[in-house]
């Protein structure tokens, strides 16, 4: 998902955010269903004297809990370029764990390899002979709207 902000006349922020299998709130939903399948199984096992297979039923429910909570707070990743008349400022955001690195606009320009039968396309930014990929983890729609924004924001694009 691309999302662009105009900050002022001459900047503009870009936020590139990968789509997520699910968002929390349905997550939370099928823990809950899930929780309330394994109650009403512990509730049956109860009613025909089985006490010692419950335990385990909560174990279960909190592990898969706790699984799903680590795994939706490391899918929390988004890239962020803000573009003013002078410098792009480029940053990689996971959680706290933040990469940012600084552009001069003149001397940086964006780089784009089409896709192949045999890899995805590429988006990158080059910088005194670096190159850094951007928008590895969208889709190839999401791509090519990137690369047409950063058209529209009279970018050197290769």
């Amino acid at each position: 998902m691309i999302e662009q902000q105009k900050i002022s006349e001459h900047s503009h922020k870009v936020i590139i955010r990968p789509n997520p299998a699910m968002p929390w709130p349905l997550l939370k939903k099928i823990y809950l269903i899930f929780a309330l399948f394994i109650l009403m199984i512990a509730i049956i096992l109860t009613t025909i004297n089985l006490y010692l297979a419950i335990p385990f039923y909560g174990a279960e429910v909190a592990l898969l809990g706790y699984a799903l909570y680590i795994t939706s707070l490391r899918s929390v990743y988004y890239e962020e370029i803000l573009i003013d008349e002078d410098h792009i400022k480029l940053s990689f955001v996971q959680r706290k764990n933040i990469k940012d690195y600084n552009f001069v606009r003149q001397w940086t320009y964006f780089g784009y390899q089409k896709a192949t039968r045999t890899r995805p396309s590429e988006i990158s930014i080059h910088y005194k002979g670096k190159k850094i990929l951007i928008g590895q983890r969208v889709n190839e729609a999401d791509k090519k709207e990137l690369i047409n924004l950063l058209k529209t924001f009279q970018i050197r694009l290769v």
